[in-house]
């Protein structure tokens, strides 16, 4: 009596089981489906309009984080660092300038002065990737979005020596820039789990922003305008997808 329940137990747990797994067809293509994906890579970027001024270009160092649907509709957020190491602002310092045109410390020596742009883009992002999941030549993503940019100059030189550059004196130097970004994304985008994951594609932005400091000692005052902050360029890497698995609906005509 035992041994007949016990079976019976489990034959009605293996039928339950067989019923509940679904049904094997065609194997799907690698990179259909539903996906959380990491983008790491790198980006080089020509500047316009206002932001060509002070940086004529930079490099940046892009992470995000995407949902891609199973229908290839993206969601993402990006995150990209400013990298350029050359400045043209020609007038950073106003009457600070000695005789020579040079920064001079506090012996009367010129100030060896480096300088650099740093500064972040922080952005939310919609796209579509155009064409099959899976397929040889991968698939074309086209995006848009809006966010967060900010740049400023970064000065290096040997501290203690500069006084009139140092201390609540160096925010009216360093041209703190931010405010609200657009976005648009146009990437050659090829996903498949089994072997390696690769974006690469062109960048567009245009940020509408403006100068945060209350005294810039570069004009002797407030710069209160809008500024225009174009750059454009390439960035390309590596994505690492992280599949999301779905329940499938029983469908009663496979056992008819």
């Amino acid at each position: 009596m035992v041994l007949r329940l016990f079976f019976l137990i489990f034959l009605s747990s293996l039928m339950a089981t067989l019923q509940s797994q679904p049904v094997q067809g065609p194997a799907a293509a690698p990179g259909s489906g539903s996906y959380v994906l990491l983008r790491v890579g790198g980006g080089f970027y020509l500047t316009g309009a206002d932001l060509a001024k002070g940086y004529p270009q930079f490099a940046s160092i892009p992470v995000g984080v995407y949902y891609k649907s199973a229908s290839n509709i993206t969601l993402g957020f990006n995150y990209s660092p400013f990298l350029g190491n050359k400045v043209s602002y020609t007038n950073l310092y106003g009457d600070m300038l000695g005789p020579s045109g040079e920064v001079l410390d506090q012996n009367g020596f010129p100030t060896v002065i480096r300088y650099y742009m740093r500064g972040f883009s922080s952005t939310a992002t919609i796209g579509k990737l155009l064409g099959r999941s899976g397929h040889k030549g991968g698939q074309f993503e086209v995006a848009l979005g809006a966010g967060f940019m900010q740049h400023y100059i970064k000065t290096q030189f040997d501290e203690g020596r500069t006084p009139q550059l140092e201390g609540d004196y160096a925010a009216g130097y360093d041209r703190l820039t931010n405010g609200l970004q657009l976005v648009q994304h146009f990437r050659w985008h090829y996903l498949n789990p089994e072997t390696i994951s690769l974006f690469a594609g062109l960048d567009i932005s245009q940020g509408f922003t403006k100068n945060r400091r209350s005294w810039n000692y570069s004009n002797m005052g407030a710069d209160t305008r809008t500024h225009i902050d174009f750059y454009g360029g390439i960035s390309a890497g590596i994505l690492i997808p992280i599949g999301l698995k779905t329940q499938e609906r029983f469908n009663p005509k496979y056992f008819d």
